[in-house]
């Protein structure tokens, strides 16, 4: 037993250090364009990391009403969970350009400088900050494999939270995944 133990804790410890950019990633090139988004979007932070957990912040939290939307933009392709004819509660953008998914959240008040996306087999935690017009924005690698791996690929419900505060519930889609996958394909 104890040894099944070790091995667990060593995963989990391996998990934690997934979140690197793979070497043969080439990097974005620095145009004034990136980084004036750069300087507006967090970067991701591999101090903080994604880890194979189980979803104890989803237990007893109801999922919000409203559904997931496909939207293609000149911005990119977004995942859009929200009630029709309402401000998006949460969204997933595409920024093909510096190869990152832009993550969105209402803050409806709350403040915090971490933003936490949560799924059935797996959460990370990323650096954030307010976009002066009520949400909190973050951004991840689109190749990092919490985002190709466990979000892509979430079954049931997935959550987002703010700092400490209430995690918004939402069913998962497969617009998720598609959105995340079509980010992740080499562009040409």
């Amino acid at each position: 037993m104890r040894h099944l133990t070790a091995v667990a804790l060593l995963l989990v410890l391996a998990a934690c250090h997934q979140r690197e950019q793979p070497a043969n990633q080439a990097a974005p090139t620095n145009t004034t364009a990136n980084l004036a988004d750069a300087r507006r979007v967090p970067a991701p932070d591999t101090g903080i990391g994604s880890a194979a957990l189980p979803a104890p912040e989803l237990e007893g939290v109801a999922t919000a009403s409203g559904r997931w939307r496909f939207q293609v933009s000149a911005d990119g392709d977004q995942a859009i969970f929200g009630t029709p004819g309402e401000a998006a509660a949460f969204t997933l953008r595409c920024d093909a350009d510096a190869r990152r998914m832009i993550f969105s959240r209402a803050a409806d008040g709350q403040s915090g400088t971490t933003l936490q996306i949560i799924a059935a087999d797996g959460a990370a935690t990323f650096p954030a900050k307010t976009d002066g017009h009520g949400r909190i924005v973050t951004s991840d690698f689109v190749v990092d494999t919490f985002l190709t791996q466990v979000l892509a690929e979430a079954d049931g419900r997935i959550g987002v939270r703010i700092g400490a505060g209430p995690t918004l519930a939402m069913p998962s889609d497969p617009i998720v995944g598609q959105t995340i996958k079509r980010c992740a394909a080499p562009h040409g």
